[in-house]
């Protein structure tokens, strides 16, 4: 079963991770390579609208946030 703050890390490594695919100085020794160009570009998207570090930790400490205040489906058109 997964507890609440492996959550919580799990958001943040992810995080860590899109940042690193984002910049290129590390390449080498993160993946052994370059990365692609596309996928580059995939983790800047997704990074455009993920969480930083400071609102994941923020939204832990709100214990009477509502998770839909914080996240939601996509709206029905």
């Amino acid at each position: 079963m997964t507890l609440p703050y492996e959550r919580r890390r799990a958001l943040q490594w992810a995080g860590e991770t899109l940042r690193d695919l984002q910049s290129p100085d590390n390449d080498l020794e993160l993946w052994g390579g370059p990365v692609p160009p596309k996928l580059r570009q995939l983790a800047n998207r997704i990074l455009r609208h993920y969480p930083t570090a400071w609102q994941i930790d923020a939204a832990v400490k709100m214990h009477d946030l509502q998770i839909s205040d914080w996240i939601a489906g996509e709206p029905e058109e």
